[in-house]
């Protein structure tokens, strides 16, 4: 019994034994007269029982187990919980451990264990005001990539992604070596294919996307009346031949919530990738439609409107042609051909010597010529110089060793 509930009882024990008035009693109490004879009552018919509060000696509801609670501390102890943020672990608790705690109690416990959370709060500085968001899933795409230690292996690689401005989904992601034309051709291609043609990218002023020169500021008034075309990058001319806008941010900010979707990426994908045992880009590229599915299904918002914006892709297309990286280059005398330094020979048997082909590659096709309206196959036949290994784009030379030595064979003892 408390203090304050032991003084009460001498009170109305008081009362009850004419020690004190019910006026006085009232006034010990701070209680009205009319509560001080409902408490005589009480106490005459069950005594110091009456005093003691049902709940004495109880657990709250929602209190949590004592080893419960050092479960949850050894938890986010281990390798797999260590980094995560609070609300990430509440939600992992909840998904994986089959634990449901609210969060206050949550952050409570594990501070109250000098545990902090990982979630980086932001600083002081200017604040731009958010962009109201498009109305319709599939009217604008946001596209980016990121360069992040992924794997918490020390090593760098750099994931693109498209995200839909109006719901906060992601449509695609896809792992290169680094930022790469490829790379943003894949997450169009899985966009493509899964939703259809989106009605513009909103991207960063950059060179896969924008040829960034200053020859229109030398334009004649004649050419500017005549609207002259400005050039465009490999990617821009794709997408402008499917009908999508293709738009520039200029800073940053402007594409803001694909900024806000790496930082919640760098703090859970690699956690998610560990978790599964993923270790490397080809199964990571494997199996990021699944954590796409966890993503949409947790961060995702409803659309103003309920039009689906993305429109049919036509049937003629040929997407995965269409979605490779193509270079001109002219064979020689034998039908070969140099690409950064690496020679290819053209498995074709009608002689292409001195013609003007396209050279096309992609993870989907693999290494191709085309010449005219056929499609042919290319052989590797090595370096020109043994030195010019560097001249080789990281994810061609990737590329280089998947298709032509898999074996075992190094590409540069080619």
């Amino acid at each position: 019994m408390s203090k304050e509930t032991a003084g009460k009882h001498a009170v109305i024990q008081g009362a009850v034994d004419s020690k004190y008035t019910v006026m006085e009693a009232a006034r010990k109490l701070h209680l009205s007269a009319r509560r001080i004879k409902q408490l005589k009552k009480v106490f005459r018919e069950q005594g110091i029982s009456a005093f003691i509060h049902g709940n004495s000696a109880r657990h709250p509801a929602n209190y949590t187990d004592e080893k419960l609670r050092q479960k949850i501390i050894e938890l986010k102890k281990t390798e797999a919980y260590r980094e995560t943020n609070f609300t990430h672990f509440m939600e992992l608790l909840t998904e994986r451990e089959k634990i449901s705690i609210s969060y206050t109690t949550l952050s409570r416990l594990l501070k109250s264990n000098g545990i902090e959370s990982k979630r980086k709060h932001r600083t002081e500085g200017r604040r731009f005001r958010r962009r109201e968001r498009k109305s319709s899933f599939g009217e604008m795409l946001q596209a980016d990539a990121s360069s992040y230690d992924w794997f918490g292996d020390g090593q760098r690689y750099s994931l693109h992604g498209f995200i839909d401005d109006a719901t906060g989904k992601i449509t695609a992601l896809y792992f290169c070596l680094n930022e790469c034309l490829m790379g943003y051709l894949e997450v169009l291609r899985q966009t493509l294919q899964k939703y259809g043609l989106p009605h513009e990218l909103y991207a960063y002023k950059a060179g896969i996307f924008f040829v960034n020169n200053k020859k229109e500021e030398n334009w004649t008034v004649e050419e500017m009346l005549a609207g002259k075309p400005l050039d465009k990058t490999q990617f821009g001319s794709i997408v402008d031949r499917l009908d999508i806008t293709l738009t520039s941010a200029h800073t940053p900010q402007a594409k803001g919530r694909i900024e806000r979707l790496w930082g919640t990426l760098q703090d859970r994908l690699p956690i998610w990738l560990k978790m599964e045992g993923i270790s490397d880009l080809e199964q990571a590229n494997r199996e990021l439609y699944r954590y796409i599915a966890v993503f949409n299904n947790r961060f995702a918002v409803q659309p103003r409107s309920e039009e689906f914006a993305f429109e049919p892709l036509h049937d003629s297309i040929d997407l995965e042609k269409l979605l490779a990286v193509c270079y001109e280059r002219t064979t020689d005398n034998c039908g070969c051909f140099s690409f950064r330094n690496f020679i290819f020979q053209i498995d074709s048997k009608i002689p292409l010597a001195k013609k003007k082909i396209k050279f096309l590659f992609s993870e989907k096709i693999g290494f191709l010529v085309m010449y005219g309206k056929e499609y042919y196959r290319v052989s590797p036949l090595g370096l020109q110089n043994k030195r010019g290994i560097t001249q080789i784009p990281d994810v061609v030379k990737v590329l280089l060793q998947k298709i032509y030595y898999a074996d075992g064979k190094s590409l540069i003892a080619a």
